[in-house]
């Protein structure tokens, strides 16, 4: 990949603009992979982790002694990968981004259309919400319009909203980020080496890589989309503190450098610790998202159908969550606590997705909250809620701490003495993905891992590590193992699960794109892009359920499951009775749901 990088200063002044003005379309040049960067080091970070513990001898030995007990499931997902099929019967299998036997298929010329360039002003209009409408930023549609004064417009008035097209020229510029040989899309890679000091596995998953090798095989392969290329670029961004710059700040710098210095039609985030970019991607800057971490709901409500997140909402984890653990009898006459903490802007809606409706049912939850200070270790407040958790120790615990402070939180309500309450999680904060989990062992040692033993977590069916180490996959999942194996230069995802499990999810995601661009046709303004993009209907996803996406439906997750977290993991006891690691294992098949 080739580098692309910017002066400390020119971001700076770039978010000071606050999405004021939008670059010129870029030139035309061949479909390329690039990396942008921001060129802060990050700032090294003295937050360093004093609590880790070392198994001591004797937890050990009881470990070995549980590891004796569990029953050899070599078998364990026979049953669930019955549930497989060659696909799910409301997917058009001859779409030549929908087949199941390669990436893609070859397809024949589609006619060409032009859309309207220009809409009448009616009453109630003003240009906002006309270049809303269109995926145009105010300052576009003034320019394009040579309007001074936005204010003054009036009914009846023609105002344009695309670039003209002549019919029979094939591909032509249609907009920002789209040539005639390319349109321009961004993924946003975390760079995850601070995480390190806060005790975070470095998993070493290239996503740049695989991503290049799934685009690679779009442009090469399936000649690309009715004469365009995909120009694929990343963005890199810190999950920590930079120059004392917050979390959210690094987020606003990253969607302005993947939407105003590149720019791009999508934007793909599959990072996980990139902070908060779904305002400024979707509302400001008029660019569609594609992520798959668990958001507020007002983001996508609030989206003009340019948001599409490859989980639930988190209003949407929380509510399935506590249904299902109502339905389950797990809150029945039980004393409840409920921690939060205010990162990544998540604090309204947990109140909102869960204390305020397990009030409606009548329970009286206790509410504790750590405030993070900005960053995403959060501790302050957290003598406080561990006193009280001493005075009054709950039965039921939901601990909606992001992945780096909850750790902390467990070490230091076991040091204290807190008896081990029954722990419910779901899909916010990735509570449910073991990346996450491997983090309580790894920063805590096997005594906090097992007082998170028996962690029951509702949320969609996914990729389990253990099905993969079993060679579990459904057909589409095969595709797209193969696919990346003929492509790559790597074999890493041969005996790695965690990479197999990253190959699968950059694969679906990848085709939610492709199958978006053939759908919106040969001169496709941004918008036929974006409105492509969010009704895509049924998809082909990794896990055991199909999901979908529609206009009103912008979450993909169509279905939920029981799932627990293990320490140690129920394995194969005669060949890894060693094995000392954590998993999360479904315990009951998917349900499904019917839920905006």
């Amino acid at each position: 990949m080739k580098k692309r990088s910017m002066q400390f200063f020119l971001l700076i002044s770039l978010l000071a603009s606050a999405c004021s003005s939008t670059n010129d379309q870029t030139s035309s040049m061949p479909a390329s992979d690039r990396t942008t960067e921001t060129t802060m080091s990050p700032a090294a970070t003295n937050i360093i982790s004093e609590n880790s513990e070392t198994a001591s001898s004797v937890q050990m030995e009881n470990t070995e002694a549980k590891i004796s007990t569990l029953p050899e499931n070599i078998e364990y997902f026979k049953g669930f990968s019955s549930n497989f099929s060659e696909g799910n019967s409301q997917i058009t299998r001859t779409h030549p981004f929908q087949t199941l036997d390669s990436f893609c298929t070859n397809y024949p010329p589609i006619k060409e259309e032009v859309s309207p360039t220009t809409v009448e002003v009616k009453k109630g209009d003003s240009l906002a919400k006309i270049a809303s409408k269109y995926d145009l930023t105010l300052n576009e549609i003034l320019e394009i319009n040579d309007i001074s004064n936005p204010n003054l417009i009036f009914v009846g008035q023609e105002i344009r909203v695309g670039e003209q097209l002549q019919v029979g020229l094939g591909p032509q510029s249609t907009g920002r980020g789209i040539t005639e040989n390319s349109v321009s899309i961004v993924t946003i890679n975390s760079s995850n080496n601070e995480l390190k000091t806060l005790g975070f596995e470095d998993f070493s998953v290239n996503q740049s890589e695989i991503f290049s090798s799934f685009i690679k095989i779009l442009n090469e392969d399936c000649g690309g989309f009715h004469g365009r290329k995909i120009d694929h670029q990343e963005v890199t961004t810190f999950p920590l503190k930079a120059f004392d710059i917050d979390v959210s700040t690094l987020g606003n710098i990253a969607c302005l450098n993947a939407t105003k210095e590149i720019p791009s039609v999508i934007v793909i985030d599959t990072s996980q610790f990139s902070g908060p970019l779904e305002h400024c991607i979707v509302n400001e800057q008029k660019t569609a998202l594609i992520t798959t971490k668990v958001s507020p709901r007002q983001h996508s409500t609030s989206s003009d159908n340019r948001l599409l997140s490859d989980s639930f909402s988190t209003e949407q984890a929380l509510s399935l969550m506590l249904e299902f653990a109502e339905n389950e009898g797990l809150l029945t006459n039980r004393s409840i606590a409920v921690i939060a903490d205010d990162s990544l802007d998540n604090y309204e809606s947990i109140i909102t997705g869960l204390v305020e409706p397990l009030r409606a049912l009548n329970y009286e939850p206790e509410f504790h909250f750590l405030n993070c200070e900005g960053g995403i270790f959060c501790k302050a407040g957290i003598e406080r809620t561990i006193d009280a958790l001493i005075d009054n120790p709950p039965d039921v615990l939901f601990p909606t701490l992001n992945p780096f402070s909850l750790p902390e939180f467990l070490s230091q309500m076991r040091q204290s003495g807190i008896p081990k309450p029954q722990i419910i999680q779901s899909a916010f904060n990735q509570q449910d993905d073991e990346q996450s989990t491997d983090h309580i062992f790894n920063y805590g040692g096997s005594g906090v891992a097992d007082y998170y033993d028996g962690t029951i977590i509702f949320s969609h069916p996914y990729v389990e590590n253990q099905r993969i180490k079993e060679k579990q996959l459904s057909p589409f999942e095969e595709m797209c193992v193969d696919e990346y194996s003929r492509v790559s230069n790597l074999d890493q995802h041969i005996n790695d699960e965690r990479r197999t499990e990253t190959v699968l999810e950059i694969c679906s995601i990848t085709r939610y794109v492709a199958r978006a661009l053939y759908d919106a046709g040969v001169n496709p303004s941004r918008r036929r892009i974006h409105e492509s993009l969010s009704s895509l209907g049924y998809v082909d996803s990794p896990g055991l359920s199909f999901g979908s996406f529609a206009l009103d439906k912008p979450t993909r997750p169509s279905s939920i499951q029981k799932m627990e977290y293990q320490f140690p993991c129920s394995i194969n006891t005669g060949t890894e009775s060693q094995n000392f690691t954590s998993c999360i294992l479904p315990i009951s098949p998917p349900k499904n749901i019917s839920m905006n």
